[in-house]
């Protein structure tokens, strides 16, 4: 299948701007640079009422397949393993025939809460337990998801990331999948393309309702690893869950945790047999010194799912925010688990983990989403922002360093931004012709 060295492969990955289209944003082309056992494509899609990996795979099937077989090709794996829910099990239907043919083995995962957690997708497949706090690479595994592979099979071929596949929904007139350039406005996409919103006060969540954040303005940007807008109105419980504020979520949790363990029973990484249990670290709302820091520790493996906060507890408390800012504290002294503590805490995953899975129909009874689930069928619009922001930190790594000046004309694609090569990161383009008519540290903004 592929025609170039694997080394040219990366640079090629790389000089595009290929990071996670679904996650963080990793620069891919790190991803690639290792020989692996194992490639599985994530388009398990576990976040409610998202819809783009879906339509990624039915719109770009053909680049969909192909750069699965150049990650496959590049990274010398045996096996390659396409992750879907059994909600899109349709599409991969419609892609067996041809996946069997290059030899691709297909997951068909139930619709459960978070499936497709890199962790689960791996020990799923593969039988193995990544380590505590590692990525996929540690058990001869690469993960990407659909999207990226889509981009991985245009970087190949010479074309950078300049355009974002993005569902849009919640009160909005037409929800919809569609695709956008990178850098568009959130406002611009509300309102050409989805008809714009259907409540007075709108709050966007963006890249998902369980993990995603909530946006600071409808003027923030679309960035290449967003997969979602989803508007909801202001007094809706998942933005008042989403916006309260530390001061509010830590005194109540003081006063209120009753040490039920629930949030440790149902979290994802605890059944899996991660020494995580949020429960022991609500406890450290009541300490301080070192016995707070020792408690902190039971945080360090949180993935931030959100089902010990918008789930499990009963009196909805907030234990993923206190086990976040627990993260930060162990980030502030240096602290973390040491072998020994992991030979003895790490544990096979919980014998009845499968009968713990959160069901998607119960996200949606729970947090009050039943009424936005409806289609958001895809459509390509004929349509160009009057202008784009494009930060320079949109991936994990160093940022990009602009090499374009205010003034200065460009046309899509051309490189705006670059990263030096003994750096991780990868370079940013322009996503529409046009005029650099902002520069900061922060960002490049191009108006047409």
């Amino acid at each position: 299948m592929m025609t170039l060295p694997a080394k040219q492969v990366v640079r090629r990955v790389r000089e595009a701007g290929v990071v996670g289209a679904g996650g963080a944003g990793f620069p891919t082309y790190k991803k690639l640079e290792t020989q692996v056992q194992h490639v599985i494509a994530n388009g398990a899609e576990c976040e409610p009422l998202l819809q783009k990996d879906r339509q990624t795979m039915l719109q770009d099937r053909a680049a969909f397949l192909r750069g699965l077989a150049i990650v496959r090709d590049v990274t010398r794996a045996q096996t390659v393993t396409i992750a879907v829910k059994r909600k899109n099990a349709d599409v991969v239907e419609g892609l067996r025939q041809d996946a069997q043919a290059e030899g691709f083995e297909v997951l068909v995962y139930d619709d459960v809460y978070p499936a497709g957690d890199e962790y689960i997708l791996v020990y799923e497949i593969t039988g193995r337990q990544i380590p505590p706090g590692g990525i996929p690479l540690a058990v001869g595994a690469v993960v990407d998801n659909v999207e990226t592979i889509v981009n991985i099979a245009r970087a190949v071929d010479g074309q950078p990331v300049t355009e974002k596949y993005l569902t849009i929904c919640g009160e909005v007139r037409r929800p919809v999948t569609t695709v956008v350039p990178v850098g568009a406005r959130i406002a611009d996409c509300l309102e050409h393309l989805a008809g714009g919103w259907t409540t007075p006060d709108p709050v966007v969540l963006t890249g998902g309702l369980m993990m995603g954040g909530v946006a600071r303005s409808l003027s923030d940007p679309v960035t290449k690893n967003m997969g979602g807008l989803i508007v909801l109105p202001s007094d809706h419980y998942l933005v008042r869950r989403k916006t309260q504020t530390r001061e509010t979520y830590t005194r109540i949790g003081h006063g209120q945790c009753d040490q039920c363990s629930l949030c440790t029973e149902l979290c994802p990484r605890y059944i899996l047999g991660y020494p995580i249990e949020p429960h022991r670290v609500m406890r450290t709302l009541l300490m301080t010194g070192e016995a707070r820091q020792r408690g902190s520790l039971w945080a360090q493996y949180c993935c931030e799912c959100n089902v010990c906060s918008l789930i499990a507890c009963p009196e909805q408390l907030d234990p993923k925010s206190i086990c976040v800012d627990a993260k930060r504290l162990l980030r502030e002294h240096g602290l973390g688990r040491t072998a020994a503590e992991l030979r003895t805490l790490f544990r096979e995953p919980h014998p009845v983990r499968k009968g713990r899975e959160i069901p998607i129909k119960t996200l949606y009874t729970r947090l009050g989403l039943t009424p936005y689930d409806r289609p958001a069928p895809f459509q390509r619009f004929d349509w160009q922002p009057q202008s784009v922001t494009l930060p320079l930190a949109a991936h994990v790594g160093a940022p990009a360093q602009a090499i374009v000046q205010s003034g200065d004309r460009v046309r899509r694609g051309d490189v705006i931004g670059t990263v030096a090569d003994d750096q991780l990161g990868c370079p940013i383009h322009a996503s529409i012709d046009g005029r650099v008519t902002a520069l900061t540290q922060q960002a490049i903004e191009i108006t047409a």
